[in-house]
């Protein structure tokens, strides 16, 4: 700013120093000079710079850009050292830094929601959303964005049509419109690395809760989001899985965005209701829906059905979200009328899984502390799923009847099925059109074995990741788990043995073994960090620990047969107390295994 010299002083120096009036100059006196006979003598001129008034808007971008300066800082503090001076940083972003700024501004002001159609995106008034983001310097990038989308279009997207990106959609136009989706994505192509996969899942988790939990901001954006990367999370991977706290997020964002419901048809003395609530939960959002859902929308929902019902079999245990009329109008909708094979894709995998479900809700199969009694009422119902499933082999698609992902959940629900030859009674010799107990586990085999088959003839490269996934981790996990009752299994009627000849627990431990130790091979990167081989020192150890149960088995076998003469001492064999609760399917018992000292 120029400098200026005031061109008149404006008080005497007496005035000044009695910090009084100086007024009325007469004969270069002023009137308390005169008046008290002093010398009056005016203050030499001093130069002075303008100064610059701030405008009210630059104030507060001044204390916006203080208070974004401290986040960053905070955050960067938060982050781990790099070893060996390596920048691991993860990179959603690919744009430059000063595109990233303008990018972001544009996150409240999405386009592509569909949940807006229906007023249904939710913010709390109190939040910010500007002060939270998580991506990190885009110019760290060793990927290109671009190449990672064109990835997840040739090999994942067929395992989630539930999600529709179109394919003139470049990386820069997800990432605005579909922030979410697109940091999801980004992660879940990056399999090639698995340890910088972990820490673009962390980085996506951190961001998600940010928003979700601290913000209380929601969108169809972050569902979708959530539903890609938890399609592909591996709760192996973790110290603890974090996989039904996952599935708790997508029902909370299902509940709040009212996708499960259909438009609402208030009566005229019901008109109040709705702004009552709003009013009262101190929000301006509408608590029913008040426009038709979008397709995409019912295809998020058909999604969340599905990954409830078959990524985590705990969760499905006590699954909240159950099949109701507006899913299946929903389901209708999407097959009657697809708009492309994704569209397709999905409605098999949903009727499929809806058949799983009616076997879950049916009693067949409960919860491992429930008995299960078997009576009339179960085996007419036992058939009629039975004929359901069938029905639904036939009915296929000839381009999907040999399809590796339905073929893999068709076997699936057929073992949710047969597993219920446990619990039958036993087979009787006389001739009867009715399924008897050696049939049923003989089925049950079969499909463990068909499942078997097909798991592990997919090839790494063709469909990368997906042996792992959550979704066929569950039912690996089942195979094993039946597997293991099948070989146990003491009946007059089962002949166990058939089970160790054919394909038992020990035969499919290791190949799931040496399944791992390939993505290993392929996608640990790292010396120090190798995340696929944590998996296989975990099947390494259920081996071992299965095998000596089963001779422990074996040895009582014998005891009760006369004249067998037993060698060596039963209690080198003795088992954890661990085992006799061989439940695969539960998460604790993986992260609960003790050290590999115990094998020895």
């Amino acid at each position: 700013m120029a400098e200026y010299v005031n061109p008149r002083a404006q008080s005497c120096q007496n005035c000044v120093k009695a910090k009084a009036k100086c007024y009325g100059h007469t004969d270069g006196k002023c009137e308390r000079c005169n008046r008290m006979h002093r010398e009056c003598l005016m203050q030499v001129p001093i130069v002075r710079k303008r100064k610059a008034g701030k405008t009210a808007y630059e104030t507060h971008k001044t204390g916006r850009i203080a208070k974004l300066e401290g986040r960053l800082n905070d955050l960067v503090s938060r982050l781990p050292l790099p070893l060996n001076g390596e920048d691991t940083s993860p990179v959603f972003t690919p744009e430059s830094t000063n595109t990233l700024s303008s990018g972001l501004s544009t996150f409240p002001n999405q386009q592509t929601l569909g949940a807006e159609e229906a007023g249904d995106t939710l913010r709390d008034d109190g939040a910010g959303f500007e002060s939270a983001s998580t991506f990190p310097d885009p110019s760290r990038s060793t990927t290109d964005p671009d190449e990672l989308l064109d990835v997840f279009r040739r090999k994942l997207a067929r395992q989630v049509p539930f999600i529709s990106v179109p394919e003139q959609m470049s990386a820069l136009n997800l990432y605005r419109e579909r922030p979410f989706l697109y940091q999801a994505i980004v992660t879940v192509s990056s399999y090639h690395d698995s340890v910088h996969q972990i820490d673009l899942g962390h980085q996506f988790l951190k961001h998600l809760t940010e928003h979700l939990v601290l913000q209380g901001f929601k969108n169809l954006d972050m569902l979708q989001g959530l539903l890609v990367y938890t399609t592909w999370y591996n709760g192996l991977f973790h110290a603890r899985s974090q996989l039904t706290t996952l599935l708790g997020f997508a029902f909370t964002l299902l509940i709040d965005l009212h996708l499960y419901l259909p438009m609402a048809n208030f009566e005229k003395h019901e008109k109040f209701l709705d702004e009552m609530k709003g009013i009262f939960h101190c929000n301006n959002v509408a608590w029913a829906r008040t426009a038709e859902p979008s397709r995409e929308e019912k295809r998020t929902l058909l999604g969340c059905f599905y990954l409830f019902t078959c990524v985590s079999t705990t969760f499905c245990r006590y699954n909240p979200l159950q099949w109701t009329s507006y899913i299946q109008d929903c389901h209708n909708d999407i097959s009657s009328a697809p708009e492309n094979e994704s569209d397709i894709y999905l409605a098999q995998l949903l009727t499929l899984q809806r058949i799983s479900e009616g076997v879950r809700q049916s009693g067949l199969r409960s919860f491992p502390s429930q008995t299960r009694v078997w009576n009339a009422a179960t085996g007419v119902h036992f058939k009629l799923l039975l004929s359901e499933l069938q029905k639904f082999k036939v009915s296929l698609p000839e381009n999907l009847k040999q399809d590796a992902h339905i073929l893999m959940h068709y076997h699936a629900v057929e073992m949710y099925l047969f597993e219920i030859g446990f619990f039958m009674p036993p087979t009787t010799l006389t001739d009867t059109s009715t399924l008897q107990r050696a049939e049923v586990l003989l089925m049950c085999h079969h499909a463990t074995r068909a499942f078997s088959d097909v798991y592990f003839s997919i090839d790494f490269e063709a469909v990368p990741f997906i042996n792992f996934s959550p979704v066929f981790i569950s039912q690996i996990y089942f195979v094993m788990m039946t597997l293991s009752k099948l070989s146990l299994f003491d009946a007059d009627d089962w002949d166990a043995s058939n089970v160790q000849t054919t394909l038992d627990l020990s035969t499919v431990l290791d190949l799931a073994v040496t399944m791992t130790e390939a993505a290993s091979a392929r996608y640990d990167k790292r010396d120090d960090n190798k995340p696929w081989l944590q998996v296989t020192r975990r099947m390494r150890q259920v081996k071992v620990r299965f095998e000596r149960l089963l001779a422990n088995e074996n040895r009582d076998l014998a005891a009760a047969m006369p004249g067998t003469q037993i060698q060596g001492d039963s209690t080198d064999m003795s088992m954890p107390l661990f085992l006799n609760q061989f439940d695969l399917l539960d998460d604790r018992f993986w992260q609960n295994l003790p050290d590999d000292e115990f094998i020895a």
